[in-house]
């Protein structure tokens, strides 16, 4: 907090888990509440500037009962964002609201944050859109990327306030935003705002915004090595919203009973299992084995591979002498330049559990399309001695 009393929020990890989690049971709702003739307000946010509780993306539904799914941050804001959604789902048509954080919007304990957010509240009733969020979620789960567009303002002839459409990823199209112009301005955008994963409002002629928020499939986090730390991040990597794949040639390490969270789980030569292994630009793939041979000989497999993250531990002379073996053997540099060693945001981790935290941050860097992502600066002077 500054002298004026401005209070700027930093987005904690646990505030993007809980919008991804969130936006899940949120596209269950809808379809359910359509089924049965109700009407909820899905409240989201589509633009922010300057220091503001919540970032594009957030959610929240407001159930017939008037029970929440999800939240705009809290405050005053999602209060007020919240009472006029309950009045417009009597009848009312989709809006979109803008609120200047000022002193009308502090917090209860005179906090402000002295941004400003747009929230659009949407009313979905039809069976069109029904079935729009249904399949959102078959996609989703066949691990399709796609954006998810939405016509917040409008002065367009045809083009109405609250229209969607999905562009999937595999060239599936869903729905419509009542101008092939306009949609032909976001297909040209999809590549970009899928790479840069971030929720963002397309303007065409200072007369129509469309919100487009990408929504990446549950990525895949690849953990080679079922030692200490190996399991640790098994644990958050679970927790953080990824499928789990752990290997290694160790059955009393990589057993159901010690890695109760991961969706698989591979016995056998690590560097051999990682060659077999599907690697795609939605995997993640991390190297705590349990040795320099393992670690290296896994990071020959996978190094050319098209994942979007690669992350060995180890301290800078270990690193470098991996690095010198591979570029000996004609592994080019740029594709060692991709690799985050050693690995994990620089917390001064000693512990497992600190370092499993420190790798899990910078998983979620990376996944959330941050601008410069950071690897370690400076190591430990000394890393724990720990069985990986």
């Amino acid at each position: 907090m500054d002298s004026q009393g401005t209070w700027i929020r930093k987005k904690s990890l646990l505030q993007k888990i809980d919008i991804i989690t969130q936006m899940r049971e949120i596209y269950q709702k809808i379809p359910e509440l359509i089924e049965l003739d109700q009407v909820g307000a899905y409240c989201t946010v589509v633009e922010t500037k300057g220091s503001t509780p919540q970032k594009p993306g957030a959610k929240l539904l407001i159930l017939p009962d008037l029970r929440n799914i999800g939240t705009l941050g809290g405050g005053c804001v999602e209060a007020e964002a919240r009472r006029q959604a309950i009045g417009l789902m009597q009848g009312g048509e989709p809006r979109l609201l803008q609120f200047q954080l000022d002193s009308d919007y502090g917090w209860d304990d005179g906090l402000i944050c002295g941004g400003n957010m747009k929230i659009f509240i949407d009313l979905p009733r039809t069976r069109a859109e029904a079935e729009m969020f249904t399949r959102l979620q078959g996609l989703n789960a066949e691990k399709v990327p796609l954006i998810f567009a939405t016509v917040v303002e409008s002065e367009q002839q045809g083009v109405d306030v609250g229209m969607k459409m999905v562009f999937a990823a595999n060239g599936e199209r869903i729905g419509t935003l009542g101008n092939s112009s306009l949609e032909a301005d976001v297909e040209s955008q999809i590549s970009t705002v899928l790479e840069e994963n971030r929720a963002s409002v397309l303007q065409q002629n200072q007369t129509t915004s469309i919100f487009l928020e990408p929504l990446q499939p549950r990525p895949t986090l690849l953990i080679a090595g079922a030692g200490h730390v190996g399991q640790a991040l098994c644990h958050l990597g679970n927790w953080l919203d990824f499928d789990i794949a752990i290997i290694d040639d160790r059955a009393d390490f990589a057993s159901t009973e010690r890695l109760p969270e991961a969706d698989e789980i591979i016995i056998g030569d690590i560097a051999e299992e990682l060659r077999k292994y599907p690697i795609n630009h939605l995997t993640y793939v991390v190297i705590v084995t349990r040795g320099h041979q393992h670690d290296e000989s896994a990071l020959h497999s996978v190094v050319e591979s098209d994942a979007r993250y690669i992350g060995l531990i180890g301290s800078r002379r270990k690193i470098k002498l991996i690095f010198d073996d591979l570029l000996e053997i004609g592994i080019p540099i740029e594709k060692l330049k991709r690799v985050y060693a050693p690995i994990g945001l620089d917390i001064n981790s000693k512990t497992v559990p600190e370092i499993a935290v420190s790798i899990a941050s910078q998983l979620i860097q990376v996944r959330n399309g941050a601008e410069k992502p950071q690897a370690f600066e400076a190591q430990p002077a000394q890393m724990p001695t720990i069985k990986l």
